[in-house]
């Protein structure tokens, strides 16, 4: 084992951060990019837009109820390894992608490996923190996202510089070869059940089920944002709206740092109600923005939101089950944030289509109130009682 009783930062956990900031700097150079991609160079319109991120998040979520199974099953770094290994491969073949079909291929195999890779990869950090750590530890790892998120979608918007794919492209494979390269060097503790009978038992962990459902509607305006944000600032006439993204993330850095600690602390459920007011109020004000700061603002205040309940939710439902189920309950967990964003951006883009995307951010906010309400009315307790369970079988072993 890697870890030691107290320490977060050993030399594994931050050789871990910095291949999944690389990896996830590669796929957001692309995420708000490939959009005006579609449209200025394939000539799409705003609903098949949605399809872009859209086939990716289905297509993640088909594979990650079999990353859980083989995660727990069979260990995680082999699993991770080759995952990542096939996301840097594809990554060089959107060089090729001369048609809109050609494009929507590329994207659901990719698709499948960004599905393995941050099932994996937040499975692998979790084994490397200290148990009575792991709100806060989540909470850093998390950053590496942050800091992806922040730094890759306007660098990729200025490498793109007047439609210059080649150069985004092969700047972005560059940096997954980076990401694979350190990965390889990463010591995991080698945990694995040995069950090699598949079932949608192994696959998924039903007690997280009800925090999956918070997630799943959590992720539609996260899809509305990454699909549409750019596009929407361009039609607002607000030049730099890439910038939204650093300010998103600005945002997600504030809450980070402490909210893992409170979790910890206190648990979760004053936080989560935070979180999703905060990013409620974001995106009813995102659709009356009309010049650059207010926009900016809009990033950091759904930021924060998302700052706070993305490692939050993700800590309840590891906090939920054994140690030898964590690969399942991540596959529970980022299936349903998958089956929200692919789910949402199809649909959101034909509201966006229809009605305007002002009117599509108004809608998502909306949409937000059910996950705040089913939280506190089915989350809370189910949530408790499971983690006394845990904490109960964990003295008597």
């Amino acid at each position: 084992m890697t870890t030691t009783p107290d320490k977060i930062l050993t030399k594994d956990f931050i050789l871990h951060f910095v291949s999944y900031f690389l990896m996830a700097s590669a796929f957001y150079f692309l995420l708000p990019t490939l959009p005006v991609y579609a449209v200025n160079e394939l000539q799409v319109n705003n609903n098949q837009v949605g399809y872009i991120i859209g086939v990716y998040a289905l297509s993640a979520l088909l594979i990650r109820p079999f990353c859980g199974y083989v995660l727990d099953a069979y260990g995680r770094k082999l699993v991770y390894l080759w995952s990542l290994a096939i996301f840097t491969v594809l990554m060089g073949t959107y060089l090729w992608a001369s048609t809109f079909f050609i494009l929507l291929v590329i994207r659901v195999f990719h698709g499948f490996t960004w599905g393995t890779i941050t099932t994996g990869g937040s499975t692998i950090a979790a084994d490397l923190i200290p148990e009575k750590r792991r709100g806060e530890g989540i909470g850093y790892f998390g950053l590496a996202m942050t800091f992806a998120i922040a730094l890759a979608p306007y660098g990729g918007d200025q490498i793109m510089g007047q439609n210059n794919f080649f150069n985004l492209f092969t700047i972005a494979t560059g940096f997954s070869v980076a990401a694979l390269i350190l990965a390889l060097l990463i010591k995991v503790p080698n945990i694995k059940t040995g069950e090699t009978k598949i079932g949608i038992s192994k696959m998924f962990d039903k007690r997280v089920t009800r925090i999956a459902i918070v997630m799943f509607t959590g992720a539609f305006p996260y899809a509305a944002i990454i699909s549409f944000i750019i596009i929407y600032s361009d039609a607002l006439g607000i030049k730099q709206g890439a910038l939204f993204f650093i300010f998103m993330a600005i945002g997600v850095a504030i809450v980070r740092l402490l909210v893992g600690k409170i979790m910890d602390k206190r648990g979760p459920s004053e936080i989560v109600f935070i979180g999703l007011a905060v990013t409620i109020i974001g995106l009813f004000w995102l659709s009356y923005v009309d010049s650059f700061w207010p926009l900016m603002g809009v990033g950091v205040l759904v930021g924060m939101g998302n700052g706070i309940i993305m490692p939050t939710v993700q800590t309840m439902a590891l906090n939920m089950v054994p140690i030898e189920r964590r690969g399942a309950a991540n596959a529970t967990f980022f299936s349903a944030v998958d089956l929200g964003i692919g789910a949402g951006s199809i649909a959101l883009g034909y509201v966006a289509e229809y009605y305007g995307i002002a009117y599509m951010f108004f809608i998502c906010g909306i949409i937000l109130l059910f996950p705040l309400v089913f939280y506190f009315l089915f989350v809370r307790k189910h949530y408790y009682k499971h983690v006394a369970l845990i904490n109960e079988a964990s003295l008597n072993a």
